[in-house]
């Protein structure tokens, strides 16, 4: 396929580009960086700079092209996630980039958008499982850009193309993003909120890089992406801290995680416990790390022999 990624050089796109690449799809990448499209014509893959707010430049990029990949986001770093005003960039690129791209997908007959989204817009599911058709009620503003993104993936199928919605679980992985969780866990700043008996659902970097080249060839849809095995909060705090080596995580009531987070307190006390079903069903795909059990204790293992947190 002629593909093209947004992306490309973030957190997904750094592991998933190499494997479109090793599959013989022609991949154009936006790149934002000489360092950036350095690396993507090393690894074979297109470079091309894109204003991803500009519709001249989307539809020029998109002439030719099969199938969109949209999986650029703008996730504020640890110490700012609280902060409304730090989710703004990743809101536009949902919102107004995936209706740009989608307007010139239709203009060029692109065959296939696949658009990141993810489980969290979900409801408190409590300990029941949750699939593809239950109910969406995010617990915080910053994640109806998310709904408003897959509306426009909706749209695209309404029109005839092949719309797919990966939603996936809380990332983690071998990444900046990952060392920074790592080193709160060592300093036992990832508290236990409350009871901690919550479910939260994990996806390993690896592992949804691998859903997404597997999306290429699934009938449209929505599509949760996540592991096997979701752990309750107090079992994913205590995996972690076992991992790294550190003491029982500290545990802090409700009502201070509130007082501290505000709006955004919901996105550590909602349960979520999602399904993968149908998924692996549709794509014959399996997740290489079936829980974060596995998961953590591989990254924590690999950053050690590398050095990579020091």
């Amino acid at each position: 396929m002629k593909v093209l990624f947004t992306g490309a050089t973030g957190v997904l796109g750094r592991v998933s580009v190499p494997l479109l690449v090793s599959d013989g799809h022609d991949v154009t990448a936006v790149s934002r960086s000489e360092g950036d499209a350095a690396w993507l014509e090393a690894i074979g893959a297109r470079p091309a700079h894109v204003d991803l707010f500009d519709q001249d430049s989307i539809r020029s990029a998109i002439g030719g092209i099969d199938t969109v990949i949209h999986f650029a986001t703008s996730i504020p770093p640890q110490a700012a996630m609280t902060k409304r005003e730090s989710w703004t960039m990743n809101d536009r690129l949902r919102r107004d980039t995936t209706r740009l791209l989608v307007d010139a997908a239709l203009a060029g007959n692109v065959e296939r958008f696949i658009q990141q989204s993810v489980t969290l817009i979900y409801a408190d599911g409590g300990e029941g499982w949750l699939d593809e058709h239950a109910r969406v009620e995010p617990v915080w503003n910053v994640l109806d850009s998310a709904i408003e993104a897959e509306a426009q993936v909706a749209r695209f199928q309404e029109h005839g193309g092949t719309g797919i919605v990966l939603r996936l679980s809380r990332l983690y992985g071998p990444d900046k993003a990952s060392a920074e969780f790592i080193s709160a866990a060592k300093a036992r700043q990832l508290p236990v909120v409350g009871k901690g008996d919550n479910y939260v659902s994990s996806i390993h970097s690896q592992d949804a890089a691998n859903a997404l080249r597997a999306s290429l060839s699934v009938p449209g849809g929505t599509y949760n992406v996540t592991d096997d095995e979701p752990v309750t909060a107090a079992a994913y705090a205590q995996i972690l801290a076992e991992a790294v080596g550190a003491t029982n995580p500290r545990r802090v009531p409700t009502v201070f995680a509130k007082l501290a987070m505000r709006e955004s307190a919901g996105l550590v006390t909602i349960s979520h416990r999602v399904t993968n079903r149908k998924f692996k069903d549709v794509a014959g795909w399996e997740p290489r790390f079936t829980s974060v059990r596995q998961g953590w204790a591989d990254i924590v293992g690999e950053s050690r022999s590398e050095s990579a947190y020091e």
